[in-house]
């Protein structure tokens, strides 16, 4: 009932809402409750419903009015109101349709009298059969059918219709009893025809396409099976080919590697002597400058001492009349050294002889400009047995051959004192290293050529290790190639069981799927006289007995 009034509230709101007018249309199939009625009754009489709207509804109501139409009403709730009323009565026109058959219509007309009296009565009689056809025509005119198909449909309906008029007057006769045959039994007849229609045409329709669809996948299933058939069938040679090639890759690899294991094994002999050599190298090298570790401290103490002096040290040892004996001892062993011959000169004591004199030759060693170079770039590696035999005999072993005693007769002539004795001590030295030098060299040569025909062998194990890698990877890619037939192979043979498997599961259930297929196609086609019959039944033949059924 609530339900009811607040749709009474929303028609008479949206009557009013603007200037259009609004159809509130009702049948008797929509009575649920008699108080329906009652209001309508109420709304034709007085244009509202007794206490239909709450009172803070009514002031909504009232301020709407109020606002739109203030310039035709005093302004009083009373007075908005009546003009709402007076809009709902203007502007909502109420549309009753009722069949007229059975005692509710003339208990309703005796309860309810604005139902007559304020109201136009439309009151439709039997229709005549052209007008049968033509409603059954409109309402047909969008149901899929052929043209023969609506025909005879159209003629059926109105045979329905007919017919059962006539039955109804044998009813009748028969048992005193009524049964109304009105329009609104032939709508019923059209409108459950066509709802029934189209919701069995689609059960049946989706029946058959599941069918249908089944049919097909096997057929698919039954074609793949034979393309799988057909790519076993050609992978197996490939297969076999595949294998042939991987034995036969595999073959030239193991071969191969035995040559490349050769050359490894030679190679690593060959470096074992080669670091053999350089260590051996290595040792002598190590020797060589462990001995020459003692004289080359006093070698450079040496050059450093040479280095002390200058130009001038060496021009005032130069320009001596008489120089001290220390001083010429040491220029005579720097002559010995050189290489220099000693003037002949008459002995001074006066014994008539001729002597060796070292002063004139170094006089002018010592003018030399480039007397200290000389020195400093002396070939020390080099000096003459003979030479160094007369140094150590007449100077070395000479007591006054002294740094420091010579130091007190010329600082610059000490300088040359320290240079000849570490000129002794290094070729002390490079006497006994010079050998070892010698074997260095040899031992250095032996392992240049040892390491340029270990490179030449690692360069052909470069090669033939890079063959063999060429070779396996090309063994790889065989074995892969193998490994992805075998599962090609492998996968078809399983999907081919599992089709087999499927196709003899469903075989029995082909022939069924069909025949299945085949009746629902039939039963489609019969859909449209079964349905019309079947609507018929229903809209007609409800009020007989089973015996007029029948």
């Amino acid at each position: 009932m609530t339900e009811w009034r607040d749709d009474l509230k929303l028609i008479l709101r949206k009557s009013t809402a603007t200037e259009q007018h609004g159809v509130f249309l009702f049948t008797d199939s929509q009575i649920k409750e008699e108080s329906f009625l009652e209001d309508i009754n109420n709304l034709l009489n007085a244009g509202e419903v007794p206490n239909l709207f709450a009172p803070d509804e009514k002031q909504e109501i009232c301020e709407k009015i109020q606002r739109e139409k203030s310039q035709q009403t005093d302004g009083t709730p009373i007075a908005l109101f009546n003009m709402f009323i007076q809009r709902v009565r203007d502007q909502l026109h109420i549309v009753l349709a009722m069949s007229p058959i059975g005692d509710s219509f003339r208990n309703r007309l005796r309860k309810f009298p604005s139902l007559v009296n304020c109201c136009t009565i439309d009151w439709f009689q039997a229709w005549p059969e052209d007008a049968l056809e033509a409603v059954a025509s409109k309402f047909l005119e969008e149901v899929e059918l052929s043209d023969k198909e609506r025909d005879g449909c159209i003629y059926m309906c109105k045979m329905f219709h007919t017919s059962t008029e006539n039955l109804s007057e044998l009813y009748y006769s028969e048992l005193q009893r009524h049964n109304y045959v009105t329009p609104t039994s032939f709508l019923e007849l059209i409108s459950t025809f066509k709802t029934l229609l189209e919701k069995k045409r689609r059960s049946v329709l989706k029946a058959k396409n599941r069918y249908e669809v089944g049919l097909q996948e096997l057929q698919n299933a039954a074609f793949a099976v034979a393309k799988m058939q057909e790519k076993l069938t050609s992978l197996q040679p490939t297969l076999v080919i595949a294998g042939k090639k991987v034995e036969e890759q595999m073959a030239i690899v193991q071969a191969e590697s035995a040559d490349v294991a050769e050359v490894e094994k030679v190679v690593k002999q060959d470096e074992a002597v080669a670091n053999e050599q350089a260590a051996n190298a290595q040792a002598i090298k190590d020797e060589c400058d462990s001995d020459l570790a003692h004289a080359v401290p006093i070698l450079e103490a040496a050059i450093q001492a040479l280095n002390i002096l200058t130009p001038a040290d060496i021009t005032v040892v130069k320009s001596m009349k008489s120089p001290p004996a220390g001083v010429k001892l040491v220029m005579e062993a720097i002559c010995v050294l050189k290489g220099i011959k000693p003037d002949r000169i008459p002995d001074p004591s006066g014994t008539g002889k001729m002597i060796e004199d070292y002063w004139g030759p170094s006089k002018k060693l010592l003018g030399d400009m480039k007397f200290l170079d000389s020195l400093k770039n002396y070939d020390k590696d080099n000096i003459a047995p003979k030479a160094m035999k007369e140094i150590r005999k007449n100077y070395i072993s000479n007591p006054e051959f002294d740094p420091e005693k010579i130091k007190s007769a010329s600082t610059a002539a000490e300088g040359l004192c320290r240079w000849v004795r570490a000129m002794d001590s290094y070729d002390e030295v490079i006497k006994i290293v010079a050998p070892k030098k010698e074997a260095l060299a040899q031992a250095e040569s032996d392992l240049s050529t040892a390491l340029a025909a270990l490179k030449v062998k690692q360069d052909s194990l470069k090669e033939v290790q890079n063959k063999l890698a060429a070779l396996e990877q090309k063994l790889a890619q065989a074995q892969k190639e193998k490994e992805d037939l075998e599962a090609q192979v492998q996968l078809c043979a399983t999907q081919l069981e599992r089709a087999q498997l499927l196709i003899g599961g469903l075989g029995g259930e082909k022939d069924r799927w069909n025949e299945s297929a085949v009746q629902l196609g039939i039963q489609y086609n019969n859909l449209t006289g079964d349905i019309l019959i079947a609507s018929a039944v229903v809209a007609y033949l409800g009020a007989f007995t089973s015996a007029f059924r029948q």
